[in-house]
């Protein structure tokens, strides 16, 4: 239940970034490390508006840019939260 939450912030923050790129990377960062099995869907969640935004206006580069972005930001995440884990066994 937590991660399906997490998803739909996920989502409403992508949605809230339209405008705001410089936060994607801290967002879906600090999304993936609180559901880390999720930091996939997640990373999506918050770029796939954001993409869809600018690819209706012609910026499909823009839209590249800003998947790979959420996906890097989401990454770390869960890079972050999985050494946590471990580091605490």
């Amino acid at each position: 239940m937590r991660d399906w939450l997490i998803l739909l912030i996920a989502v409403v923050v992508g949605f809230f970034l339209l405008g705001y790129d410089q936060l994607i990377v801290a967002l879906s960062l600090a999304l993936a490390f609180a559901a880390p099995r999720r930091w996939f869907a997640i990373g999506l969640g918050v770029a796939l508006p954001i993409a869809a935004g600018s690819a209706i206006n012609g910026h499909i580069d823009v839209a590249g840019v800003v998947l790979v972005i959420a996906m890097v930001g989401a990454g770390v995440g869960w890079m972050m939260r999985r050494g946590t884990l471990l580091a605490a066994r």
